[in-house]
């Protein structure tokens, strides 16, 4: 059961895998108060109307309906968790960690910004510093070379 901070703190994260037991709530307003980080991520995680209903019931909501509002990537079975996070985990880390840092600030940077705004910031960094990076000319050579690229992470 992620409550309250809990359930807040899959809102913020990247990426969520919940085993096929989990349940997600925000119970603050059965207590008359409500949740202030909360009532902000989620209508930019789920978006309002999914949020409204989480924050004004109170009720808990099981693994697959937090996946059916994206809330959560995925949702394994229990014995499955530790073999589906590491195989996430081994993808996401045979890319190059510079390029995937840049990726996130654009994403999560542009999350909380007007579209235009995030869009220009977007174009700026993947012309201004992706392209400066060692390992975003070597990608591009590898895609000409036809090859699997040999990250540097520079």
């Amino acid at each position: 059961m992620a409550s309250g901070a809990g359930a807040e703190l899959a809102a913020f994260c990247d990426l969520v895998v919940a085993t096929e037991n989990a349940q997600f709530r925000q119970p603050e307003i059965k207590l008359g108060v409500f949740p202030p980080m909360g009532a902000v991520v989620y209508p930019r995680v789920i978006g309002p109307r999914l949020a409204m209903e989480l924050l004004l019931t109170g009720e808990p909501i099981n693994a697959f309906q937090a996946l059916q509002m994206g809330l959560v990537n995925r949702v394994v079975p229990r014995d499955k968790l530790r073999e589906t996070v590491d195989a996430l985990v081994k993808r996401i880390s045979e890319q190059s960690g510079p390029v995937l840092t840049l990726l996130k600030r654009v994403v999560f940077e542009g999350t909380w910004q007007p579209f235009d705004e995030a869009l220009k910031r977007s174009q700026n960094i993947y012309l201004n510093q992706l392209f400066d990076l060692e390992d975003s000319r070597e990608g591009l050579r590898a895609l000409i070379e036809k090859r699997k690229p040999v990250w540097k992470n520079r």
